[in-house]
């Protein structure tokens, strides 16, 4: 797992201890629509990049839910998969 997944798992980490641990505060209110966003940027994210996931090969839903969680710092990987086909 790259660096950069490591980091986005632990912001996505923190983000959800705000709203966790710190329920009717503003911090819990602004990591819970950072949530959201992030959420719904990355659905977008699944959609745009459903085709290249396909031509990687392997395990589709997992392609999928990779691009869910890290959008596009798993781009490369599809790629370089979607190139050995």
């Amino acid at each position: 797992m790259s660096i950069g997944k490591i980091v986005l798992l632990a912001i996505y980490a923190a983000l959800a201890a705000l709203v966790v641990a710190l329920p009717g505060t503003m911090a819990a209110s602004v990591a819970y629509w950072i949530i959201v966003v992030l959420v719904v940027v990355h659905l977008l994210e699944v959609i745009v990049f459903f085709r290249l996931a396909q031509r990687a090969g392997g395990s589709l839903p997992l392609h999928l839910l990779q691009v869910f969680f890290f959008g596009i710092l798993h781009k490369p990987e599809m790629e370089a998969a979607a190139a050995r086909q």
